[in-house]
């Protein structure tokens, strides 16, 4: 009976969800994808959404990286398999052209991962993906290797646990931030990372 509830109230929301999405439909605001079976990705300011095999994201070109970066994580992918760490490359998909790694060279700021390559190692075509430049944003090394990577770790713990987890990540990008390399790739002061255990959904 309780199952029935909640396929009730879903299948209520993603109506409702529907005709709001038809009614005020913006196409460089708002897309609809499937990332294994979730359906939504957060608005992108720029319209420039770039979907990958294993995560989406919308590219700023102000700004010179994602606003944001959209992928699942679940206990699946967690594979501790040992992968040769490949280059940064710019991405593909992106028609801009994201920011090249050499901007971070010299800087004091480290290619910190939106989507970690550790949550990707099940297959070499996973991990390599989050190596394109817009996959990356500056952050320091303290922060990198610090509280940005044990909160990493402890998302992959929650995956374990709780099956299956939707992951949105990214810097808060504004104006006056400060810049590095010949690209300007702006240096976020602050990061989030928002994360739903969507296992009842």
């Amino acid at each position: 009976m309780r199952n029935r509830r909640s396929i009730y109230a879903l299948l209520s929301l993603l109506v409702a969800v529907g005709f709001y999405l038809y009614e005020n439909y913006n196409p460089q605001s708002v897309t609809i994808v499937s990332i294994e079976g979730f359906n939504y990705l957060p608005t992108s300011t720029t319209g420039q959404i770039i979907q990958h095999k294993n995560y989406s994201l919308s590219y700023n070109e102000l700004y010179e990286q994602a606003e944001w970066v959209a992928y699942e994580l679940n206990n699946l992918h967690l594979t501790y398999d040992d992968r040769k760490r490949p280059y940064f490359i710019n991405d593909p998909k992106v028609i801009t052209g994201s920011a090249n790694y050499k901007n971070y060279k010299k800087s004091g700021y480290d290619r910190g991962h939106l989507c970690p390559a550790g949550d990707r190692r099940y297959t070499k075509e996973a991990y390599d993906e989050t190596f394109f430049t817009s996959n990356i944003t500056p952050q320091r090394n303290n922060f990198n290797a610090g509280v940005w990577n044990r909160l990493e770790i402890k998302t992959r713990y929650w995956a374990k646990k709780y099956k299956r987890l939707y992951i949105v990540t990214g810097g808060i990008l504004n104006k006056d931030l400060p810049t590095i390399g010949y690209e300007d790739v702006a240096v976020p002061k602050y990061f989030y990372k928002i994360i739903l255990d969507y296992t009842e959904l």
